[in-house]
């Protein structure tokens, strides 16, 4: 039987590197497949919830103005209301019942001793009473209000005082605005030598007077009154 020149195929020294050629390009497709998947996973690993379900990523919301609802400024949380602006505008004008409750601002503050001139006008008998005025003259160029009754003592030339101060009388006082170079009273009272008894006191050289509300006194040099039965009254400034 004639022998076939043609020869069965045989896998040559060419095939066989081929082959590996192949095998090697299809391990590295492996490991790259395989080096994908794990940093997938390590990726969705950084952002899953607790419950293994991804969480989607925050997103920062903005007002009406433009600033981020989640910044430093410029947010209100929900539910509250900013405060109110403070107000720093003038004060009030006072009211006219606030002023005319003010002695001051009405002009007709306490008369003191500085402003006030002061003397003693002749006696007045009858019927066994003598009455002296007392006179307050305002010196000054604004009204004041004397109210009340004044303090009164006679003075030996020593300083000391003669009898006891005068008593008050049971009328009832009331506020009297003196205007600038105005005169007001408050009248001394005694009694007539022989009405009651016929003792008197010792003529006086000085009279102390306090002006109604003031803790300073005011001196006069005089000889009266002479006071008789032992009575010695002044009534309030009018």
């Amino acid at each position: 039987m004639p022998i076939s020149s043609h020869r069965p195929a045989t896998a040559g020294p060419h095939r066989v590197r081929h082959r590996g050629t192949l095998l090697a390009a299809a391990a590295a497709a492996l490991l790259s497949v395989a080096a994908v998947g794990c940093g997938d996973g390590a990726a969705s690993g950084s952002s899953a919830g607790a419950g293994g379900t991804p969480s989607p990523p925050a997103v920062a919301t903005s007002d009406s103005s433009g600033d981020s609802a989640n910044g430093a400024t410029g947010t209100t949380p929900a539910g509250t209301q900013p405060p109110a602006p403070a107000t720093t505008g003038p004060a009030a004008a006072p009211s006219a019942t606030t002023k005319a409750a003010n002695p001051q601002a009405a002009g007709s503050s306490r008369c003191t001793v500085t402003g006030l001139k002061m003397t003693l006008g002749r006696g007045d008998p009858g019927a066994g009473n003598v009455y002296y005025p007392l006179d307050f003259t305002n010196t000054t160029s604004h009204a004041c209000t004397l109210d009340g009754f004044p303090g009164v003592s006679l003075l030996r030339g020593d300083g000391s005082v003669i009898g006891k101060p005068a008593d008050r009388t049971r009328v009832k006082p009331s506020a009297v605005r003196i205007a600038p170079g105005q005169t007001v009273e408050a009248d001394l009272h005694t009694l007539n030598q022989g009405v009651k008894g016929d003792s008197c006191w010792r003529k006086p050289t000085l009279i102390m007077v306090y002006p109604p509300g003031s803790t300073d006194s005011m001196t006069l040099a005089t000889s009266n009154p002479v006071v008789c039965g032992d009575t010695f009254d002044v009534g309030p400034v009018h």
